[in-house]
């Protein structure tokens, strides 16, 4: 799936921000527009994203500043890209398999993933630690005759990485459904989490850029590890 220029411009920039390029200040938007290719129009909707990312903040006639508490856990929510993709380059991303298996699917599972009752699927429970702190909790179901060879190998490096780069598979849409919920005895014991502290939800079903689905999962989110930022996108 296409990126959205201004998304792409961010990403790179946000990228540049935590290797140390910018200490203090970006370039002006002129010098940020020549640098991309693109208008001041789009580089001032870069600027807005990694505002709200809190990577950034703009002082009128005096440009934008670096901010020293940057909260590198934010995402765009458009992105759909694989968490080792953009926290990769900013810390330690690990991720621990809580159960692996290969079953044969429910019907809420067939529907999402248009995958008959005979076609085996992974059952998969990841925690994902950045930083040597708990970060995010993932339950994913991935039909087998989409997604072959998944081992646990792969579960503990990147899936993401594996379907684009072994199985040349290309990662199109993904729809999302974002949903708060109070913790559970797994949150507790994997996100570190308190009774009833809130937890950020995320449920959803990934497409190839064919059109056949993925993934249908949920993530489970500690309430202070990060943010998702909705950005309108460009028309």
């Amino acid at each position: 799936m296409k990126e959205t220029k201004y998304i792409s411009i961010a990403a790179k920039i946000e990228s540049e921000i935590i290797l140390g390029a910018y200490h203090d200040k970006l370039p002006s938007f002129e010098e940020l527009a020549q640098r991309y290719g693109t208008s001041k129009v789009t580089i001032s909707k870069v600027i807005q994203l990694l505002e709200f990312k809190g990577m950034v903040h703009a002082v009128k006639g005096h440009g934008t500043f670096v901010e020293k508490n940057t909260n590198y856990l934010s995402v765009d929510a458009h992105e759909h890209k694989g968490m080792s993709s953009w926290l990769g380059k900013t810390g330690e991303l690990k991720s621990k398999i809580i159960s692996f298996d290969i079953r044969e699917p429910i019907k809420e599972e067939c529907e999402a993933l248009r995958i008959g009752v005979q076609e085996y699927v992974y059952d998969i429970i990841r925690q994902r630690v950045f930083n040597n702190e708990p970060l995010k909790l993932e339950y994913t179901i991935m039909p087998v005759v989409v997604i072959p060879g998944i081992t646990t190998d792969v579960l503990e490096k990147s899936i993401y990485s594996y379907i684009k780069t072994d199985l040349q598979l290309e990662i199109g849409k993904a729809n999302r459904i974002f949903r708060a919920d109070q913790s559970d005895a797994y949150d507790i014991k994997y996100l570190d989490c308190q009774e009833n502290d809130p937890i950020f939800e995320v449920d959803q079903v990934c497409f190839l850029a064919d059109g056949r689905p993925f993934e249908y999962s949920q993530t489970r989110n500690r309430y202070d590890k990060g943010a998702l930022v909705l950005m309108e996108a460009e028309n």
